[in-house]
């Protein structure tokens, strides 16, 4: 385990009064990537129980068609063994190990479910790609589907940094709430024109965007608001990040360490 995992109980708490955002919701990322193994049982039970809105996890798709939970495109960083996801089998995947765990193994979308229906946080799905970034077609249907079998359709929000997957989202499920990702080469080779990103959203069905928290501005978020659009946050994993998203009163922001968030929306910080 990472010293970072640890450092929740050997915090050491000083008053301070950042602006902070009533509205503002956290989304443990990953279930806490720096808390605890990323995408695994134990993150998700332990961020279960904490003081966040949502826990935020990403899916892929084998070649025969599990959904797993998994972040990236290909195994190594966080598991055993080596290959793109897309490409294998379930039988050759289910019995790879999660790095810093012990034992466990890439879990399913149904096990990650279960855990998580039994919560109070809502649930943030991000639809993955492939390795070459291709979608996986079809994959849209397969999660709302999943997702209504096990009873939490309607506490999931649903994300992805493709347009289309969430386009197909809103033509299949009108009512599924959806955040559009954007990468910021992406943004900033469109010249950080931030209503456009709004509108482009809208017009696809989306109502949220959300953007790497250095790339938000102030007044972004009323821009995008005059859009029709809200404005979240990811990768804001530090306390000066943290900080931030809660000053510019993002919608909800992704962070790896919940527990720093859960003490600056109280008004008690490191």
């Amino acid at each position: 385990m990472k010293t970072a995992r640890q450092f929740a109980s050997s915090i050491i708490l000083r008053s301070g009064e950042p602006k902070v955002s009533k509205s503002t919701q956290i989304a443990a990322h990953r279930g806490g990537a720096q808390l605890w193994p990323e995408n695994s049982r134990v993150a998700f039970r332990n961020a279960a129980k904490m003081d966040v809105d949502f826990i935020e996890f990403d899916v892929h798709r084998t070649r025969d068609g599990v959904l797993t939970v998994h972040h990236d495109a290909v195994l190594g960083r966080t598991c055993e063994g080596e290959g793109a996801i897309a490409d294998m089998e379930w039988s050759s995947l289910r019995h790879r190990r999660l790095h810093d765990t012990d034992g466990e193994t890439i879990p399913t979308l149904p096990e990650v479910l279960d855990i998580l229906a039994r919560g109070r946080p809502g649930l943030r799905l991000e639809v993955k790609y492939k390795k070459d970034r291709s979608r996986y077609l079809g994959i849209e249907s397969e999660v709302l589907s999943m997702l209504g079998e096990r009873g939490v359709r309607h506490r999931t929000t649903i994300t992805a940094f493709d347009l289309e997957v969430l386009r197909t989202i809103a033509r299949l499920s009108s009512d599924s709430p959806t955040i559009h990702l954007i990468r910021s080469d992406e943004y900033y080779a469109g010249g950080r024109e931030i209503r456009e990103c709004a509108r482009k959203a809208k017009d696809a069905g989306t109502g949220e965007i959300a953007l790497r928290i250095e790339d938000i501005r102030e007044g972004d978020a009323e821009q995008c608001r005059a859009v029709g659009v809200a404005l979240g946050a990811y990768a804001a994993n530090d306390l000066p990040a943290i900080e931030k998203a809660f000053e510019l009163g993002v919608s909800v922001f992704t962070t790896d360490r919940p527990d720093l968030a859960i003490l600056v929306r109280h008004g008690r910080y490191c």
